[in-house]
């Protein structure tokens, strides 16, 4: 069956398997997001933001600057705002600026409504 020498072997073999898992997930992303630059207005960058594989989550952003994102989606450039999309709230009307504050504003009325990389920067 088993030899008690069995164990001292796993050992070095599961602290290699650690060690070469961390160096990927520290030099890799897992799951990039998908990020798109919409819009802009003095100075303030609209981005539209996707994560995750199956259980999406889509965000709207405003940057101070133009961010340039890497191939994970992340980027160096300040984030000012955030806001979660939520199509359970309704149809995208409008994303609106006020106040350093991203507003999302959702409709009922598909005849009003846009899609989410259709969005741009409302006063």
């Amino acid at each position: 069956m088993f030899s008690a020498a069995s164990p001292r072997l796993s050992f070095p073999v599961l602290a290699l398997v650690c060690l070469v898992a961390e160096v990927s997930c520290t030099s890799k992303c897992g799951v990039s997001d998908t990020v798109s630059v919409l819009d802009e207005r003095d100075g303030i960058y609209l981005v539209y933001r996707v994560s995750g594989t199956q259980d999406k989550m889509e965000f709207f952003e405003a940057y101070q600057g133009k961010p340039e994102f890497d191939s994970c989606g992340c980027t160096k450039t300040p984030l000012v705002a955030k806001e979660p999309y939520l199509r359970s709230q309704g149809l995208l009307k409008k994303v609106e600026w006020r106040e350093n504050r991203l507003q999302i504003v959702y409709t009922s009325n598909a005849s009003e409504s846009i899609r989410p990389d259709d969005a741009r920067l409302s006063p």
